[in-house]
């Protein structure tokens, strides 16, 4: 029972967040390095026209030399969903 009173203020406390990735996005037609899922950018920010254009990355520094290596644009720069 001793035991039991003392894990109990360990179930109490809230979970913790998995890390966030960075992802890439074609967002109106701007590429867009964010942290946010695409259910929470549709669900945030309503956009109509919204696609993803590349991997997820743990960084988003990673995120934005793979827009410069890949996309051969920047964070900003034209893109278009199919």
């Amino acid at each position: 029972m001793r035991h039991a009173l003392v894990l109990l203020p360990l179930l109490c406390l809230p979970a913790l967040p998995a890390a966030a990735k960075t992802h890439v996005y074609c967002i109106e037609n701007r590429i867009v390095v964010e942290q946010r899922d695409m259910g929470l950018m549709r669900r945030d920010r309503g956009y109509a026209s919204i696609c993803t254009l590349g991997p997820s990355f743990d960084f988003s520094p990673d995120a934005t030399r793979w827009v410069e290596a890949n996309l051969r644009q920047r964070v900003g720069g034209d893109c278009r969903c199919p």
